[in-house]
């Protein structure tokens, strides 16, 4: 067997990190005291990666050298240094070490931070994006009331002196301000500005900052690409609140207007550029195919109507989906993505993870609970096909008039998205599909 899921290894792995845990945090601590180097930290259920990308973007734009941590690695200056997830304290460690570092914009876990700590004793920025159900039912956390007062330490760890980036549209984020002494910059999409004095909001599809009784006008949603025309009201979201934890930031890093408009109508326009866009249609032996990022319940039903406005610009009749998910999750949890995707698909293809995201739980029961839901003749593979075997498949089955939905979050042992897209022809989305955003 692979060295790296033996038994024998986990066992060791297992001892090392319960034995020296506590040495581990206190080493990375120090090591970001005595650097001496501010730690932006971004928490929150979705949309962390995102954000960290916007503010390290926003800061190389105004000249400033960055490090940063997600879950696609770690980066300096935009540059790759470590792959793998690296949300939390072990990216802060390895980011520490980055010549000329400026400042360090980390997102972080909730795994990584109740099991290792935040990998700082304090940050000048903490940015919250929300709080929703997901994750729930591991190491004790078993509500999202729960998730919440986990993820709040991130603003309790807050300077005195910085400030924190609240979500005014999640209650228990919104609640978060009152764990802090520092100050809170706002941001919103719900039209919630008449209820704090300075942030960021959504109004008239056009992005705007609150300053006491002035306002000033940005940019509108449908000039940056991630938005795809003002319809993926998330990354609006994301978008407030990379704008507001910069703004939180102009005491020590000031980042001119004209930096923030250009990452904002920059970012996600060139999907050759790693990471790529988390909604991305391309055209593959033929088919059309929509590669996702979608990694929970909330996710589907926030992306199913967008999807469903593609599908119909494109004139395909059947949308077929192809999916998995990781093992330590609840059996609810689990039945809600398996209703969600009943609910949208014609067609499902199942798949396996990698074993390290099934996390002790058998494939055939993960596979089992995400097909709890579907009516017959929904499932059709629970084998881990390649891409152009799911798109045959598909052929024979359903004609020529499909698309396939492939959400890439987790690892897929049959899937590598850099050679998948150095063969695709990646496609703008339809301008029908597009059109009318609210």
């Amino acid at each position: 067997m692979n060295r790296q899921f033996s038994l024998r290894y986990r066992l060791r792995r297992w001892w090392f990190a319960k034995k020296y845990r506590w040495e581990a945090r206190c080493v990375i601590r120090l090591a970001v005291w005595l650097r001496g180097v501010p730690v932006v930290a971004v928490t929150g259920t979705n949309g962390k990666t995102t954000t960290v990308h916007l503010i390290d973007r926003m800061l190389r734009e105004a000249g400033y050298h960055v490090g940063s941590c997600t879950t696609y690695g770690v980066y300096h200056d935009g540059v790759r240094v470590a792959e793998g997830d690296k949300a939390g304290h072990l990216g802060i460690w390895q980011a520490l070490h980055c010549r000329g570092l400026q400042v360090i914009v980390a997102e972080v876990g909730r795994g990584g931070m109740l099991q290792y700590g935040t990998g700082f004793s304090q940050c000048h920025v903490g940015v919250v994006t929300n709080v929703l159900a997901d994750h729930l039912g591991l190491d004790g956390v078993w509500t999202v009331d729960e998730m919440a007062a986990a993820k709040a330490e991130i603003v309790r760890r807050t300077d005195p002196a910085g400030a924190v980036a609240l979500n005014a549209d999640d209650p228990r984020v919104a609640a978060m301000a009152q764990r802090t002494a520092a100050r809170p910059v706002w941001f919103t999409i719900e039209g919630r500005e008449r209820e704090f004095d300075h942030g960021w909001f959504l109004r008239d599809g056009a992005l705007w900052r609150k300053d006491g009784a002035g306002e000033e006008r940005l940019l509108t949603a449908v000039e940056m690409p991630m938005t795809h025309g003002g319809h993926q009201r998330y990354n609006i979201a994301n978008a407030l609140a990379a704008l507001a934890a910069v703004e939180a930031m102009g005491n020590r890093f000031a980042v001119p207007r004209a930096a923030q408009c250009a990452v904002l109508r920059e970012y996600e326009r060139d999907h050759r550029v790693y990471p790529p866009g988390r909604f991305i249609l391309a055209r593959f032996r033929g088919h059309y195919v929509l590669l996702l990022h979608i990694k929970n319940p909330d996710a589907y039903r926030v992306e199913a109507p967008f999807i469903r406005r593609v599908q119909a610009a494109l004139g395909c009749r059947y949308l077929i989906g192809a999916t998995t998910s990781i093992g330590n999750r609840l059996e609810e949890y689990h039945r809600a993505e398996s209703e969600e995707l009943a609910r949208l698909c014609d067609g499902v293809f199942l798949r396996p993870p990698v074993d390290k995201y099934l996390r002790g739980l058998p494939a055939e029961e993960l596979l089992r609970r995400l097909s709890v839901a579907l009516k017959p003749g929904q499932l059709l593979s629970t084998n881990p096909l390649p891409a152009e075997m799911m798109l045959e498949r598909a052929r024979e089955l359903f004609g020529h008039s499909f698309i396939l939905m492939y959400c890439r979050t987790h690892a897929d042992p049959a899937f590598n998205l850099e050679t998948f897209l150095r063969e695709a022809e990646v496609l703008p989305l339809p301008a029908a599909a597009l059109a009318g955003a609210a």
